[in-house]
């Protein structure tokens, strides 16, 4: 089996945005940028970089990476894009299928926010999510995990995280949520080995921002499946009856004997069903303080509190 193997994170793109940040001023939010990766392995390979592999489109907008690699009897196909502007379309996804497959690929969306006002500053960022599914089907162990997550500077705000293992012991599904994108996927029982991400709209608290204070904001999508078939004959086929060529919409799974799995968010290809725009949105709202004044005097109230519980909790004398 293959681990998830941490690897750096190329910049592939700088794209120039428009990102609706009401109630800030021009300046205050600083053009996101978008990063592809992607890396696989087949039949007990070394991981390797899958896009110069691939097919990668690109646009003043954003990129687009589709691949689809077999050796013998296993294969692994992706489909991740970020798009920013005026279709703001966002996904990642990772499949495999065969003998032995690992697959993994991921779309980051960065960028920052500068409180150039006088006031401290409330931040939300809001954002459509698309549907999508983690599983694993036939005689075999593997991993298949989607994960969204939201951080600001670095510290994690927000987090879906959906993970299918299977071992010859069986099947476990599990979860790792933090706040509003928890509610992305969820187990349907503890040995699912099929979930379904519901896709829709999300808005999630980045917390207040200081006068002058400028805050990184990271959301990236993260697909990974790896598996090895362990009995029967394998396939030369495609369990998943294939694509006919890209631009082409997913003919329905199909039975075989085989062992295959995909994580994804997003992807055109999901059963010619329509994917939504992201629509990445900012919203700062400024946030009333205590006046100086005010905060003196509760200051020395809580002295004095203080004080009397002191005097109180002193033991008496002689």
């Amino acid at each position: 089996m293959y681990d998830d193997i941490p690897v750096p994170r190329a910049r592939l793109l700088s794209l120039l945005v428009a990102v609706a940040c009401g109630g800030l001023s021009a300046t205050a939010a600083a053009d996101p940028t978008i990063t592809l990766l992607a890396q696989y392995a087949l039949n007990g390979a070394t991981p390797a970089d899958a896009l110069p592999e691939g097919s990668l489109f690109t646009s003043p907008t954003g990129a687009d990476f589709y691949m689809n690699k077999a050796d013998g009897a296993s294969s692994v196909f992706f489909h991740t894009y970020g798009f920013t502007g005026g279709s703001t379309y966002f996904g990642a996804r990772a499949s495999g299928e065969g003998a032995d497959f690992y697959a993994r690929t991921s779309s980051l969306y960065t960028g920052t926010y500068t409180n150039d006002t006088g006031s401290v500053m409330l931040l939300n960022f809001s954002f459509n999510v698309d549907g999508g599914e983690v599983a694993l089907w036939g005689e075999g162990v593997g991993t298949a995990n989607t994960r969204l997550q939201i951080r600001r500077n670095g510290v994690v705000v927000s987090q879906g995280d959906t993970l299918v293992t299977q071992t010859a012991s069986g099947v476990t599904c599990s979860e790792n949520d933090i706040g509003a994108l928890g509610a992305w996927a969820s187990c349907g029982a503890a040995d699912a080995n099929y979930v379904y991400g519901a896709g829709g709209a999300y808005s999630v608290d980045m917390g207040l921002v200081g006068i002058g204070e400028t805050i990184t904001i990271d959301y990236d999508i993260v697909s990974m499946v790896s598996g090895q078939y362990l009995s029967g004959a394998v396939s030369s086929g495609n369990c998943y009856g294939g694509y006919g060529g890209y631009g082409l919409v997913e003919v329905p799974y199909t039975q075989c004997v085989s062992y295959n799995g995909i994580a994804r968010s997003g992807d055109p290809f999901n059963g010619a069903q329509p994917f939504d725009t992201a629509d990445f949105a900012l919203t700062a709202t400024a946030v009333s303080l205590p006046e100086p004044g005010s905060l003196a005097l509760l200051g020395a109230a809580g002295g004095g509190w203080w004080l009397s519980r002191r005097r109180k909790a002193r033991p008496a004398t002689d």
